[in-house]
């Protein structure tokens, strides 16, 4: 990237393209990708015959006024294989952007608090009922624009396409579950997202259906643009774990769990203790969202009473490492302090979405965990496992600080 000696590029790691922290009105890495993965203008004859995974994307400028609408694609692929995450485990980074750019962004402009004024919208919703694929056909206001969307909170997705009519051509299966939460307009959306979540919806499917307006109590329904439903989503299924998990016994020994997933590479360790979390991730420079010369490091955590603030340095990766987590703990029903260490490296190529930590914490719990006597023989062992050294996770840990230096009530009697 052509550096720009005005713009502090240590800002980007925490601006993660979204806050324009370097003062300027747009992103110099959005601009890097678009034109590094730019592709030419596909050569379609008939995009207006298309196909919905069902998938669809709210944009975030301007808000509440914005774009929105479902992705389509030429090739009849379900949403299971091309918008669902949970699947993608096995793909390599360049088969995931090939992938999603594929998809089409449909848009059209409106007020995201009054989605039901659109037509588009209404039909959008119905498609998004089920995971079927559907036949379509859109009439297309301009040429399509042969840009792709690369950023560190959503999925890859490919060119826009500006549409003033959407016709659905094939009756939608819709799955019983998202069609009850959809009409049960007096059902608020924080409960029809826990709802979804006890049927084993996965947390892809929830963020469509969440996006789109398609719950909560009617007259408060409005479209999110994608990136905030995902981070929402993660928020509140976690949330709902942990008031489950306080009433887990406590964890009887330190674990520790570790993964390489795309070069991000985790050691997480489980603490016995009530309920804590912290997440902290370093950026090696020449990482995709680290341009600078330093590599940079930060982190967030809440203690048992929770978070009252938005994560805003590791931001939206932090609720979906902390989704990771709460799953875990529910499967063997304890409840434990963790601690999550990510060090980002420049073998992860492409800013695919926070879906990543979401999968890569997941991908760390399913392997083999080694026991530890203690919090320090824990640390102890960071070097098998992370490029920096133990002194550096320890100044930095919140949560490390506090296992040290706050004596508990038992010990305090003791």
């Amino acid at each position: 990237m052509t550096t720009d000696s005005s713009i502090n590029f240590e800002l980007c790691v925490v601006c993660k393209t979204s806050r324009m922290l370097c003062g300027r009105k747009s992103c110099s890495l959005l601009q890097k990708w678009s034109k590094e993965y730019s592709i030419e203008k596909p050569i379609i004859k008939k995009l207006d015959e298309s196909f919905s995974p069902p998938s669809f994307f709210v944009s975030w400028g301007n808000y509440p006024y914005a774009t929105a609408g479902p992705m389509l694609t030429i090739d009849r692929i379900g949403s299971e294989s091309i918008d669902n995450s949970d699947n993608w485990l096995s793909r390599t980074q360049e088969e995931i952007v090939k992938m999603r750019v594929s998809l089409f962004r449909t848009r059209t402009r409106l007020n995201l608090k009054r989605p039901l004024d659109s037509d588009i919208i209404q039909k959008s919703q119905e498609l998004l009922l089920g995971k079927n694929s559907v036949d379509v056909e859109v009439n297309l206001m301009k040429n399509i624009i042969p840009a792709i969307k690369l950023d560190e909170r959503s999925a890859p997705a490919g060119p826009i396409a500006h549409i003033d009519k959407l016709r659905i051509t094939e009756n939608q299966s819709p799955i019983p579950a998202i069609e009850k939460s959809y009409y049960d307009s007096d059902l608020l959306a924080v409960d029809a997202v826990e709802y979804l979540d006890k049927e084993k919806i996965d947390v892809s499917t929830i963020i469509r259906v969440f996006s789109a307006g398609m719950l909560g109590r009617e007259q408060n329904r409005k479209l999110v643009p994608t990136r905030w439903s995902i981070t929402a989503v993660d928020d509140i299924v976690s949330k709902q774990n942990i008031e489950r998990i306080k009433k887990f016994q406590e964890i009887g020994e330190y674990r520790i769990f570790s993964y390489n997933y795309f070069g991000n590479y985790y050691f997480i360790l489980l603490i016995p203790d009530v309920w804590s979390f912290e997440v902290i991730e370093t950026w090696f420079s020449g990482a995709f969202m680290n341009p600078s010369q330093i590599d940079i490091g930060l982190g967030d955590w809440e203690g048992y009473n929770g978070r009252t603030e938005y994560a805003s340095n590791v931001t939206g990766g932090y609720y979906a490492a902390r989704l990771a987590a709460t799953e875990y703990l529910l499967r063997i029903q304890r409840q434990a302090q963790i601690l999550v260490f990510r060090e980002i490296t420049s073998e992860y190529k492409f800013p695919l979405g926070v879906w990543v930590v979401r999968m890569g914490v997941r991908g760390a719990f399913e392997r083999n965990y080694v026991i530890a006597d203690s919090i320090d023989s824990a640390f102890a062992q960071i070097p098998d496992y992370l490029k920096y050294p133990i002194k550096y996770w320890k100044h930095r840990s919140r949560l490390y600080e506090l296992n040290k230096n706050q004596t508990k009530l038992d010990q305090f009697f003791t």
